[in-house]
């Protein structure tokens, strides 16, 4: 039998390597790059040990792509724009791990929209039992409001689902109670908050788009400014989970009176903060002016408004209307 000598161990038999099958002249596979796995690979407390240390590890790939996305604007997309990849985790990774604490965390943001804002204000009052609780200056509000921009072409389709829900419930049951429009918006807001989750990804192809024609003339991928778009969005996503999330859960365990005025101000903070950074990324990943860093942030700012407003609104109405 063959012997070779592995880099910093003893001669041993010629091993196969476990993932490719490739001989293994070293302690790691010359074909793929696996390193050989020792006996006590398979036990549990490895497993345990190797999930501690990748989390507790501040010179691992996961940290440091974390800090330089947190604190280096542009940095991930310019080094992935220059084929400085192996350093980081990639775009797609650092995204699902944003969309995870996204997912995690409490709803912070109007991406879960309830649905007395996505309805006009007639089929909001109509959802309650007894509308004579409401206080007359909230009624007053909801007669006023006129919904979403989408709400003249939803509503209808809410009032026909009420209606035919009701007129088979009614049937069936011998005339008892039928279904309402309580019965609809109680179904709504329990799978608006998942939905939304889910959902939240569907800004990021209309930045990319957004990104391309700012900066049609650097020339580059519709890939990499859809690589811009995820690190942009991802840090969005974190800013409101780091900045709003811990203060709201301290003002809300105090039940501090001024808690309204305390989000008064953070949300104009996180969007002051998002902005600066904004400018920085852009600079560094399309090597921009300042001037024209500030101007296309401006614009960009605005696109995602028109997208959240026109796009993801709408759509997320539809899909929850579409599996109540």
């Amino acid at each position: 039998m063959t012997e070779v000598a592995h880099a910093g161990g003893p001669t041993r038999p010629a091993d196969r390597c476990r993932n490719c099958g490739a001989v293994l002249l070293t302690r790691y596979c010359g074909e793929c790059g696996q390193r050989a796995l020792d006996p006590d690979e398979r036990r549990i407390g490895h497993l345990v040990r190797d999930a501690i240390g990748a989390l507790t590890n501040l010179d691992s790939r996961a940290w440091r792509t974390l800090i330089a996305l947190l604190f280096r604007p542009g940095r991930l997309t310019r080094d992935y724009i220059d084929g400085k990849r192996a350093y980081w985790l990639a775009p797609f990774t650092i995204f699902v791990l944003a969309n995870l604490v996204y997912l995690l965390s409490p709803a912070l943001t109007d991406f879960s929209l309830p649905f007395e804002d996505q309805v006009p204000g007639r089929l909001a009052i109509q959802a309650y039992d007894d509308p004579q609780t409401l206080s007359p200056a909230y009624r007053n509000y909801l007669e006023r409001w006129e919904g979403q921009h989408h709400s003249p072409l939803t509503a209808p389709l809410v009032e026909r689902r009420v209606a035919a829900r009701d007129a088979a419930r009614r049937e069936a049951s011998g005339g008892a109670r039928g279904y309402t429009m309580a019965d609809y918006k109680a179904a709504y807001e329990d799978i608006n908050l998942e939905v939304s989750k889910l959902l939240i990804g569907l800004h990021v192809p209309f930045m990319a788009l957004t990104l391309a024609m700012l900066f049609i003339r650097k020339r580059l991928f519709l890939a990499e400014h859809f690589v811009s778009a995820l690190h942009l969005f991802s840090f969005s996503i974190l800013l409101q989970q780091l900045l709003l999330g811990p203060a709201g859960a301290v003002v809300r365990y105090i039940q501090a009176p001024w808690y309204p005025t305390a989000f008064q101000i953070l949300l104009p903070l996180s969007l002051i903060i998002l902005t600066i950074y904004f400018v920085v990324a852009l600079r560094r990943t399309y090597r921009s002016a300042w001037w024209w860093s500030i101007l296309a942030t401006a614009f960009f700012l605005l696109a995602i408004l028109v997208i959240h407003l026109l796009i993801y609104r709408p759509v997320q109405f539809l899909l929850i209307h579409a599996l109540i």
